[in-house]
């Protein structure tokens, strides 16, 4: 049986890019060689990929890497969905259907809206699927296929474990391979869905079956032999449960000795609490990580009892980025704008953080309403539109309370321009590598080879008549020459200035008006509830 595994990009037709694709590194650092490229290798595609029996044919396509063919002759399509990636998702799913073949849906967007997602599949997984995608596969096989597949238990992800599947060409497409350790949350943030589907309780896998989930990149993967391999772990938390981490780190820490020549270096998402802990530092360090995802989401106290991130309020910010850096690693630090607190002064507030910090990567969201959150908008009559592929974290899907829905897009749009602005990006880039004391970079190469790499840089930019590009490298050549500041951060830097240049274009896609008042200035009549149309509808399945 012949199975497409896909998972679909967000909108071809877009000029808007998400923040951490990094379409452009790939673009400039094999010019001019063309291909395909992307940040962070999509982990469920992997995780099904795994679990996938050999008597299966399996073609896994990740759209942003690779087309698809359109008129292959397969059994099964089985699509990914997130929210973001939901229009292009139905596309083609509905282009298969046609054909007469079979398509099946899981993920997030399935599991939070169902009755949707099956108007345009034959069955849909509404949970997690290591105990129930081998059964879609047999039943597609047999001819009875289920509407509804789901698990009546959480995964034991103690038992559990994906094997990747060497890619060694594929992976040279991607930024940052991924593993998943963990899946779970402690807490129950109000903008956050993953509790939804994975539950507050802690779910790890063992260290040895996760580091021989590890071991196969470091036998296979071509380019932490090269140069550096990033790997960032998607867990939501990793730090949910800080004894059972430091058990994994030690494991981790132990299989790099064997492999002296590979060299790793990792990322994950975990909860600011972290800064604290002296031991967790010091293995995260020794284990090789050089970024962590931090979400901050806002400075102001009452926004983030607001989004019960209760467990924010007790630290410091800037000591935690300073702790962190400390340590050999950045925080990417994540913030939320169009809170109902926000005024059109939080953009400022916002880039003074990353100023007197010199945040290196900053990450930035408006705020994007979901589950419970979405329906109580949309019961006041907030919501602007139910077009999947804006609710992406860079459109104003809502009515602010305190800003009109123009003020917070335009807002959003100037804070990332003046944040990744060339001349702000390199004081920043001074402050952390020439300022601050901080450790050799994780990322740096012998001398030699970082200035052959920032003259290959520079030339191809000058042949993409990419001055300003070429203007930015030439600030900052003095400090590359004297080893302190390495290419791959200048490059990642390059990157994150043409995210914020592409930002422009979310303006335009907004195909309805954001000149409406901020929800506080509205009339009390005009604050009716919504309860007719497509809105109501979704509503009513939304969980």
């Amino acid at each position: 049986m012949r199975v497409f595994l896909i998972y679909p990009k967000r909108d071809p037709e877009s000029l808007v890019r998400t923040q951490f694709s990094m379409e452009r590194v790939h673009e400039l650092a094999f010019w001019p060689l063309r291909g395909k490229s992307y940040g962070l290798q999509f982990n469920g595609l992997e995780s099904l990929s795994a679990l996938t029996p050999k008597w299966v044919d399996l073609t896994v396509i990740n759209e942003n890497l690779r087309d698809i063919d359109m008129d292959a002759n397969v059994d099964l399509v089985a699509i990914t969905v997130m929210v973001t990636n939901a229009t292009r998702a139905y596309q083609i799913a509905d282009h298969f259907r046609k054909r007469g073949v079979k398509v099946v849906m899981g993920g997030y967007h399935p599991f939070m809206i169902p009755h949707n997602s099956l108007a345009h599949a034959d069955a849909i997984c509404t949970t997690e699927a290591e105990y129930v995608w081998g059964q879609i596969l047999t039943d597609c096989r047999d001819g009875k296929l289920q509407q509804i597949y789901r698990q009546t238990e959480k995964t034991d992800m103690i038992k559990a474990q994906h094997i990747p599947r060497v890619k060694r060409w594929e992976w040279l497409h991607q930024v940052s391979l991924t593993l998943q350790s963990s899946r779970g949350c402690p807490f129950s943030c109000e903008f956050c869905s993953i509790v939804q589907m994975l539950g507050h309780d802690m779910r790890y896998k063992t260290p040895a079956h996760l580091t021989e989930e590890l071991e196969v990149y470091f036998k296979h993967d071509i380019l932490g032999r090269v140069f550096y391999r990033p790997i960032f772990f998607v867990d939501d938390n990793i730090f949910g449960h800080p004894r059972t981490v430091k058990e994994m780190l030690r494991a981790i820490i132990k299989l790099k000795k064997k492999y002296p020549h590979y060299r790793a270096v990792f990322g994950s998402q975990m909860t600011i609490n972290v800064y604290k802990d002296k031991e967790a530092l010091a293995l995260l360090e020794e284990a090789g990580f050089y970024n962590i995802f931090m979400g901050f989401e806002s400075q102001d106290r009452e926004t983030l009892k607001a989004f019960n991130k209760l467990h924010n309020i007790a630290h410091n910010y800037d000591e935690a980025v300073a702790t962190l850096r400390a340590h050999g690693m950045e925080a990417i630090s994540s913030f939320i704008f169009g809170t109902d607190g926000d005024t059109e002064a939080c953009f400022d507030a916002a880039y003074d953080f990353f100023d007197r910090n010199n945040v290196l990567y900053p990450y930035f969201n408006i705020l994007t309403p979901t589950s419970d959150q979405w329906k109580r908008f949309l019961a006041e009559g907030r919501i602007l539109t139910v077009k999947a592929k804006l609710y992406d974290a860079h459109h104003t899907v809502f009515v602010p309370m305190k800003m009109t829905p123009r003020q917070l897009q335009e807002g959003f749009i100037k804070l990332v321009s003046k944040t990744f602005d060339y001349k702000n990006i390199a004081k920043r880039m001074r402050g952390v590598y020439l300022d601050s004391g901080r450790r050799q970079a994780r990322l740096s190469l012998p001398l030699p080879l970082e200035k052959a790499f920032y003259h290959k840089l520079h030339f191809t930019l000058g042949m993409q008549n990419d001055r300003e590009g070429q203007s930015f490298m030439e600030e900052l050549k003095p400090h590359v020459w004297s080893g302190m500041v390495p290419m791959a951060s200048v490059l990642l830097q390059i990157d994150q200035h043409d995210w914020a240049v592409r930002n422009r274009f979310t303006m335009a896609e907004h195909r309805y008006n954001l000149d409406v008042p901020a929800w506080k200035d509205r009339p009390h009549e005009e604050t009716a509830i919504a309860g007719e149309g497509l809105a109501s509808d979704i509503a009513a399945q939304v969980r």
